[in-house]
């Protein structure tokens, strides 16, 4: 049986995981769950099997962020390897996020007879009804938090992204269909991978049966033949033919993804994705990275003027406005002001179509945004999401009751705070051999959930070696670390480590 090290013991015990081994061992696809057990997959598998036996003319329409894109991507493909009529509609972001009545029209008027909303569509119980009344069937696949629920049949779960309900639904699709087990397999394993990528950029727990998907589609990342996939990775610096990590994921390939919601247009994703040849794949992946040194450019002047904007002294929370930014950055800066300020924060920005402020938020682990939103719906026109991500709309004028009430919740809920800790262990550096650092790498992948385990270093010592990165001692063992804004040199103290097996970022030194 596997030697697991004290220290990756006590991080797995700290998380309740109660079999560290079957933890640590690399997920087997048998370790899934089977669709069935999802609400609402049992019901859906016979109606779209009949719906695509009958030629009915089928309507996706997904979401402009990344797991919008991949989620439709992953249905469209396996109603389409079934012999289905498909097309798929992603919005441009000045649309509004979710089902709108105007896309609704816009799909009867083309025909369609089934209407699949992914990634959205719970709460929007207008549209639904307005579908249904002009002659669709509704389908709705969507992991948000039910707020008012839409009268339509429908998959749900929050312990997925889309894209991983897409997943299951195309494996039971598949499962009931006469397509050999092999190619089943193999597609499968393909859509896996859009669903690994999905998981880790929409800020969804890494836990349970999304851990396991995420893990088994990395690897099939790693073994991809998709042109476009391979250049994103090449753009990305992500060396081939390894299994990339939730790290690498988040901070490179998902950003080049989710860069045509935010400054071009969603549907470019599908476009990389569905290209015939590998020529043509390479090159919208390479337009896809344009967009994104875009975007980052966008993004930084915001930023720049975001943080002269904030006083976040004493504040439990942050409500920031300014109405010339774009309303594709709302997300990504609420993101990095949360990393910079570390509280829960919404970023908003002027919505031309209705007047009103709308934005998105990012909280930190522990506190569920979603309960927040509930807790400030008489002042917003519209919220919804989950617990580390949401989106809301509210007028101008009510900004500051909505700070206000943001913060009182804040104040009334101590304990979800106290939940954001990290905990640490101790590490002695002899411990951090090749082995230990392997077992680290075998936690993966690490994010909302399941975050990079923090050490604590006794008896140490820091010395910068670059202007990123310091040199740790502990005696005669050292372990080489960003420096996490820590550069000078401190002699005998207690450091902070997060460490994930391939790279350690020091944050924070307490000299004796």
């Amino acid at each position: 049986m596997l030697h697991v090290y004290r220290p990756v013991l006590e991080v797995l015990m700290q998380r309740g995981v109660q079999d560290p081994h079957t933890f640590l061992r690399p997920s087997q696809w048998d370790d899934l769950p089977h669709p069935s057990t999802i609400e609402g997959v049992a019901e859906a598998t016979p109606f779209l099997l009949g719906a695509i036996r009958a030629g009915t003319r089928i309507t996706i329409y997904g979401d402009y962020d990344c797991d919008g894109a991949l989620s439709s991507a992953i249905l469209e493909a396996t109603l389409v390897r079934l012999g289905a009529l498909v097309d798929v509609y992603l919005p441009h972001r000045d649309e509004g996020y979710g089902l709108s009545e105007s896309a609704v029209h816009r799909f009867s008027r083309a025909g369609a007879k089934v209407l699949i909303a992914i990634d959205n569509g719970i709460n929007a119980a207008g549209p639904v009804l307005l579908a249904q009344r002009l002659g669709m069937t509704v389908l709705v696949v969507d992991h948000h938090q039910i707020e008012t629920r839409a009268g339509a049949q429908a998959v749900w779960s929050d312990q997925f992204c889309a894209a991983g309900l897409a997943y299951m639904l195309s494996s039971s699709l598949l499962e009931q269909s006469n397509l050999p087990g092999e190619a089943q397999r193999a597609f499968l394993a393909s859509l896996s991978r859009l669903a690994a990528i999905a998981s880790i950029a929409d800020c969804v727990p890494l836990v349970g049966a999304t851990r396991t998907l995420t893990r088994l589609g990395l690897t099939e990342l790693s073994r991809t033949t998709h042109a476009g996939l391979r250049k994103l990775m090449e753009l990305g610096g992500i060396m081939p033919a390894r299994v990339p990590s939730a790290e690498e994921v988040a901070f490179r390939i998902g950003p080049r993804l989710n860069a045509a919601g935010r400054v071009g247009h969603p549907m470019e994703v599908l476009h990389m994705l569905k290209a015939r040849s590998p020529d043509e794949q390479s090159r919208l992946a390479i337009a896809l990275d344009r967009l994104n040194l875009l975007r980052r450019q966008l993004e930084k002047e915001a930023l720049e003027e975001l943080t002269g904007m904030v006083d976040a002294r004493g504040q439990s929370a942050l409500v920031v406005y300014a109405a010339h930014w774009r309303k594709g950055l709302a997300g990504i800066l609420a993101s990095r002001a949360r990393e910079q300020f570390g509280v829960p924060t919404f970023v908003l920005v002027h919505d031309p179509r209705t007047g009103m402020a709308v934005g998105s938020g990012r909280s930190v682990e522990g506190i569920s945004l979603i309960e927040a939103l509930r807790s400030c719906k008489a002042i917003l026109h519209r919220y919804g999401g989950h617990q580390q991500a949401a989106g809301v709309t509210v007028a101008v004028e009510a900004l500051p009751a909505f700070r206000n009430a943001l913060i009182q919740y804040m104040a009334e809920h101590p304990a979800s705070l106290k939940a954001a800790h990290v905990p640490s262990v101790d590490l002695e550096l002899r411990e951090a051999t090749q082995r230990f650092c392997q077992q680290l790498r075998a936690m993966e992948p690490f994010g909302i959930g399941n975050p990079v385990p923090v050490f604590r270093v006794h008896d140490a010592s820091i010395h910068p070696r670059t202007e990123k990165f310091v040199t740790l001692r502990q005696g005669s063992h050292e372990l080489k670390a960003r420096s996490g804004g820590l550069g000078a040199s401190q002699e005998l103290g207690t450091a902070y480590v997060a460490l994930n097996g391939s790279s350690a970022t020091l944050l924070q030194f307490i000299p004796k």
